[in-house]
């Protein structure tokens, strides 16, 4: 079960991968349109692939429907969430430290190419730029890196097939000059610019006790008026919409990996009504809470 686990300013927890191989390789379907990654921040970069369907990536710097057949790329520090846009959508996503590409022996390769990638001098591009045959040869690229990373053959040197792959991927966007120069600054800043970030930061503190908007608008130094349509604005929902999803998701999360009764992850995930509960977790899941828990392979796995 692919799962991201926030610390409580919003930053994932720990790192990807181990400490010898920074890197996660993750397959997510979702037939239900309930896809829902809160938003977040990590010092990876972070490779999709959509397969099928359309995703919704929001960043401070706007919004970006993903479409099936095309690959996106998230730098290092960018607060972003991600979201169901269609009924049905598949995609991959490979989350890795930069430093994993670079060479124990400093060379041409390191200096020229991958030092000012890693130094934030070049950054990945979003990927709308990157025409169709480009698209495809990165994506078959990001699946095999996932299939790879799935193999438990101990003979399967899959570790450096992997970092032979993600270099595959840095030397196409050169050869296509894909890169970018950042527009203000190292990108690892970004997710610290986020103006949300303070509201997100609250959310994921305090979401299992009760929460007004006086104190979500407080976050930013907000009126409540204001905040709300700022919020939408940004986020694409008003706030108590995304607050309601987003305890649904840990609640979610709660039913597959513990064996806690109903009522009680109710009232661990701010809920203290258990019939209004209900109703949310169904309008976000398309079935009860007791239905989800018993499926078998729930479609679009809870991340938190």
């Amino acid at each position: 079960m692919n799962k991201i686990h926030l610390i409580d300013k919003g930053q994932e927890e720990g790192r990807h991968g181990t400490p010898q191989f920074p890197f996660q390789a993750f397959s997510q379907e979702d037939l239900r349109g309930q896809y829902f990654v809160p938003y977040h921040w990590h010092d990876e970069v972070e490779f999709l692939y959509v397969t099928r369907g359309e995703l919704l990536l929001r960043t401070a710097k706007g919004n970006r429907t993903l479409t099936a057949g095309h690959v996106y790329f998230i730098n290092p520090g960018t607060a972003h969430g991600l979201f169901g846009k269609s009924p049905d959508s598949h995609h991959y996503a490979l989350v890795f430290r930069p430093e994993l590409l670079e060479f124990a022996q400093y060379d041409l390769c390191q200096n020229r190419y991958l030092e000012p990638v890693l130094t934030g001098k070049l950054q990945f591009p979003v990927g709308d730029g990157l025409d169709g045959e480009t698209s495809r040869q990165i994506g078959e690229l990001i699946a095999r890196a996932q299939q790879l990373y799935q193999n438990t053959d101990p003979d399967c040197p899959a570790a450096l097939s992997i970092k032979i792959i993600l270099l595959q991927i840095v030397e196409i966007l050169f050869c296509k000059k894909a890169f970018e120069a950042p527009e203000t600054g190292p990108f690892y800043q970004d997710g610290e610019e986020y103006p949300l970030r303070p509201v997100f930061s609250y959310i994921q503190c305090h979401y299992r006790e009760k929460i007004t908007l006086q104190q979500l608008a407080g976050t930013i130094h907000m009126n409540r008026n204001y905040f709300c349509k700022y919020f939408r604005e940004k986020v694409g929902k008003p706030p108590f919409v995304y607050l309601n999803e987003y305890r649904i998701n840990q609640a979610a999360a709660l039913l597959l990996r513990t064996e806690a009764p109903v009522t009680e992850i109710a009232m661990n995930t701010g809920f203290d009504n258990m019939s209004y509960f209900i109703r949310q977790f169904k309008a976000c899941k398309g079935c009860t809470p007791s239905a989800f828990r018993k499926m078998e392979h729930p479609q679009a796995v809870p991340i938190v």
